[in-house]
Formats: C-alpha cells, structure tokens, sequence
C-alpha cells in the first residue's frame, strides 16, 4: 500500500473520531433548545444545523490563496504530513470597513479570547473582511497594533451570502456584520448578531469546549 493511500486511511479515520465530541457538543445545543432548558447548556447564538462547511465562507489571503482546503484538498495536500487538527475559529465577519463599532466588537473578541486562560490556545480570531475595498490604511495600522494576534482574511460578499444562504443562513453584510464560530473540523456552527453579547459568545465557547476534547 503507498504512502498516499495510507495517508488518506489515515485522515478519514481520524476525522471520523475526532467529529464525535463535536458533533456531541453541537447535539447537546439542540437537544437543550428542542426541550426548552433554558439553563447554562442552551446555546446562545443562532445554530447552524446542519453546519455549512468553511469553504462556504470563501476565505483567502491578500494574496488570493485560500485560507482553508475543503476535505479532499486537504487529504491531497498532506504528503508525508500528519494531519493537524486546526483551534476553534472566531471568525469577525464584515462587508464594510471596520468602523469604532466593529474595532468595539473586535476588542470584545480579543478580552474574552484572554478570559478563556488556559484554553487560550485552543481558539483563534480572524478578521474577515468581505468587501470590494480594500482594508484602509488607518485600519491596517488599528489591527497591527491592537490586534496583532488577530489573522486577517477576505472574501467576495456576494459569493459569502450565496453560500450561506445555501446552507440556509440569510447574512446581509452590506447593513450587518457577524461573528462566526467554527469547530476544529471546519463546520461552521453558529453566528452572532450585533444585538448578543460578548457574554453570550463566552457562555456557548466554554460550553463547547468543556464538551469537546478537540483543538
């Protein structure tokens, strides 16, 4: 058997273990909402089920690599690489440029990302910015020296709301801008609006990864 076909055996079996837990604690949000428990376990933001893939969000460099293979790309591209599971993604995603409410948000982000102590390294935030304009300089200078730990991305908003909403999820970044939750194998799980609170983000994140042993 070469390495390839190994490799692929490999991938496919590990993916399979590792979507467990997540899909455990993505089942435990929904079975909480479908019994009305309105208690701690019962996810604050707006579900995704079943979860799109993070391909749909069509996430690149500056440069126009993709930030993120889908399943078989992936599996092409390990070679003699083991497989890497990646951290949860807190994805800041927006169709304009970054104004003082979502430099707000943004810091929000970047204060519960420290509150999570020693889960901190099990989460990474990304900028995602869907827009034809480019980032601006003032902008630019703003991530580089509050947010230097933050990934920058970006994306096409047209391309960003058609996959989505094929996946059933009506975004309208031209008024709004979201916050988007990404589990370790690339599902994308949930979303936030403006109106729901840093505190909500942090109650679901601590839930997920209390339940999952992934990232």
């Amino acid at each position: 058997m070469n390495a390839n076909v190994m490799n692929k055996i490999k991938l496919t079996v590990l993916l399979l273990i590792t979507a467990l837990p997540v899909s455990l604690a993505t089942l435990s949000f929904k079975s909480a909402i479908e019994n009305g428990d309105v208690s701690a376990t019962s996810n604050k933001g707006n579900l995704i089920l079943p979860p799109a893939d993070i391909t749909a969000l069509a996430m690149h460099h500056a440069d126009g690599q993709p930030v993120f293979l889908n399943f078989e790309e992936e599996i092409a591209s390990l070679g003699d690489e083991e497989y890497e599971i990646r951290p949860w993604l807190l994805l800041y995603v927006t169709g304009s440029e970054c104004d003082a409410k979502c430099q707000e948000r943004i810091h929000y982000m970047q204060q519960l990302h420290i509150a999570l102590g020693k889960n901190i390294q099990r989460v990474r935030r990304y900028y995602l910015h869907a827009s034809d304009e480019p980032i601006g300089p003032e902008n630019a200078q703003i991530f580089e020296s509050q947010f230097p730990s933050m990934g920058i991305a970006y994306s096409e908003r047209e391309v960003l709301e058609l996959n989505m909403a094929s996946a059933g999820v009506e975004l309208s970044l031209a008024s709004q801008s979201y916050i988007v939750l990404v589990d370790p194998v690339g599902n994308v799980m949930m979303y936030y609006t403006d109106e729901q609170t840093a505190e909500d983000i942090m109650a679901d994140l601590e839930t997920l990864l209390k339940y999952s042993s992934l990232g």
